[in-house]
């Protein structure tokens, strides 16, 4: 017997001598149909009329020396405490006084998993069976059938539920050919009846199942969840050896072992369930009953059945993950300020079969994963080394820790998670809000999850004003950041950067002839500006005042250099010319004001009326007011 086992049965009389005197309990016993029970062949018992269902385990606690159970005229319930060495699952398993004032309690049925095969109502559960020669399969280039639709026949399996002891027979059809593995499909119904054709099995919450292979003889069990009093499971197996298992029950410090031993012959007692030509698992409570790998989720299954609550969590805002994008109320952070993202990560195979878990800040509107500003990456290797990378080339991450931790998937299920969680500040502010995730396992099956509106990054930044170097027309600049996409060099001169930094555009000054600008400067001084070298007149816009002054100067100068070169032009014949801008415009009437035109829409109005009238009595047969 192994330490752990002699260390359990020493725990265990310690307990049962220190406190049965104190706790008013006589005794605390397994049970087989009644019957006091220390060993057991694994992973099934000794069948009863073809049913294990008939022939229960439970737990019977003899508690008639304490008076309050059997004085206070009612029937008492208690909870028991059951582990099994291995797996750190405590389970709480309820018994009920057998009546009025026995002080005895117990059960109706308790069965051991060989997986966490527990299911609720809605599941669908894919049973498979990997067939050999043995069972009679044979390559024969077709794809063929297990069937035991007939209760008691068949090469197939049949389950049965304590609400239907009937049960029903699957059909399970082969993968393809010469695969010998074949799956069917069972569903549960809580309100229709068992239906072979479909696969369906009545149940009730808290149903202990059991899977009957009548080929080899072997059963083994399930349960729907949730419990109720007196119906009980626990995940057990073997030791590392495969010869023994130990599951202990606690009441009151006082507590009873159930020793288990490996079965190998199978001769009607029950026998290990994973022989040699036979793997019968329960897929589908989980994923939807895939017998392959899928990529790890934060949510659904491939089946869009959700397995993770709260997936994902920003500083205490948690949302349900969708299949690919997931809407995420916008959440506001300040720079500087701790983070935490939490992510909780389903793998079929197993939390120790995720290898990689990324995540992504600031993607813009159809951006993928590898376009994020800021990237944290954690990594696991095959034996368990861990490993934290950022892609960070703006410095928007600061203090970045990265833990990782099993936790339950769900409430409403018994699946087990990686729950990795990210702590980080931001140091400055992201353009865009959207967030991403890219997760894998070791056999490289990945997926991508999208939320948005994302997080949005408020404050001043924490970071320097970034600085640049370089040639530009063939002269060394440097820049120093004023802005998004904008820069100042030393000289005041704005730049701006698409693809790469350009410098603003300055407006060039005109170079006139000479005379030109003789004028140019005449005009500017007579009206009382002071002329410079470096104004342009021609640079103010219409609506600035001096535009308007500017050109009545220069209409005057116009005027005296054509009276100099053309004095005819002063006289009649140019104001005639000059009159030809001045034009009347004619009268204009309007045909609205017209009598006729009046009278005429008038009576176009009332043919219009007479028409609607008699083509809506036409149409509905009756007067219209």
């Amino acid at each position: 017997m192994k330490l752990k086992y002699v260390t359990l049965f020493t725990i265990t009389l310690f307990l049962a001598v220190s406190s049965h005197n104190a706790f008013g309990v006589n005794s605390i016993n397994w049970t087989l149909g009644g019957s006091p029970l220390n060993s057991l062949s694994f992973p099934t018992v000794t069948i009863s009329s073809g049913n294990l269902l008939q022939n229960p385990i439970s737990v019977l606690v003899d508690a008639t020396d304490e008076s309050d159970y059997t004085t206070n005229n009612v029937i008492d319930s208690i909870d028991v405490l059951v582990s099994s060495v291995g797996y750190p699952d405590v389970i709480t398993y309820t018994l009920t006084e057998t009546g009025i004032n026995t002080g005895l309690f117990t059960g109706t049925n308790f069965v051991f998993l060989l997986d966490n095969s527990r299911f609720q109502t809605t599941d669908s559960v894919d049973v498979i069976i990997d067939a050999d020669q043995d069972r009679g399969c044979y390559p024969d280039d077709t794809i063929t059938q297990l069937d035991s639709t007939s209760v008691g026949t068949g090469d197939g399996v049949l389950i049965f539920s304590n609400t239907d002891l009937g049960g029903v027979g699957l059909v399970l059809t082969e993968t393809g050919e010469n695969t010998c593995k074949f799956i069917g499909k069972l569903k549960f119904t809580t309100t229709d009846s068992t239906d072979e054709i479909t696969g369906t099995l009545r149940v009730s919450p808290g149903d202990i199942l059991t899977v009957f292979d009548p080929i080899i003889f072997s059963y083994t069990n399930a349960q729907i969840i949730p419990t109720v009093a007196g119906k009980g499971s626990i995940q057990s197996n073997t030791d590392d050896n495969q010869n023994t298992a130990e599951v202990s029950v606690t009441y009151n410090g006082l507590s009873a072992g159930l020793q288990m031993a490996d079965d190998p012959g199978g001769s009607g007692s029950g026998g290990p369930i994973n022989r040699p030509g036979l793997v019968l698992n329960f897929l589908g409570s989980l994923l939807g009953g895939s017998s392959h790998s899928v990529p790890p989720t934060l949510g659904l299954d491939e089946n869009q059945r959700r397995i993770v609550d709260n997936g994902f969590s920003f500083n205490g805002n948690p949302v349900d993950v969708e299949q690919f994008y997931t809407h995420y109320p916008l959440i506001t952070t300040p720079v500087g300020q701790n983070n935490t993202i939490k992510l909780k990560i389903y793998e079929d195979e197993g939390p120790d079969n995720i290898a990689h878990v990324g995540l992504s800040y600031g993607l813009g509107k159809g951006e993928t994963f590898n376009e994020g500003r800021a990237t944290i990456e954690y990594d696991k290797t095959f034996d368990g080394i861990e490993s934290v990378t950022l892609f960070d080339p703006k410095h928007v991450l600061g203090k970045v820790n990265v833990t990782s931790t099993i936790t339950n998937c769900s409430t409403h299920n018994n699946a087990q998670c990686l729950e990795v969680t990210f702590d980080h500040v931001f140091r400055e502010p992201l353009e865009y809000n959207m967030v991403a995730t890219n997760i894998w396992d070791f056999e490289r099956n990945g997926w991508q999850n999208y939320f948005n509106h994302g997080i949005q990054i408020v404050g001043e930044s924490m970071n320097p004003s970034e600085q640049y170097s370089g040639i530009y027309q063939g002269h060394t600049y440097h820049l120093t950041e004023s802005g998004k996409s904008t820069a100042i060099d030393d000289d005041g001169n704005n730049w701006t950067f698409d693809k790469i930094w350009n410098r603003d555009y300055i407006k060039p000054v005109n170079v006139d002839s000479d005379i030109f600008n003789q004028n140019k400067i005449h005009a500017i001084e007579s009206l009382g500006f002071q002329y410079s070298d470096g104004t342009d007149i021609f640079g103010y816009a219409r609506v600035d005042h001096r535009f308007a002054d500017v050109k009545n100067q220069q209409q005057i100068e116009a005027q005296k250099i054509m009276t100099s070169l053309c004095p005819m032009c002063q006289k009649e014949p140019y104001e005639k010319i000059n009159e030809i801008f001045a034009y009347d415009m004619p009268t204009r009437y309007s045909k609205l004001n017209d009598p006729e035109t009046i009278l005429q829409m008038n009576l176009e109005d009332q043919k219009a009326r007479q028409f609607l009238q008699a083509f809506f009595e036409q149409i509905y047969h009756k007067s219209v007011d």
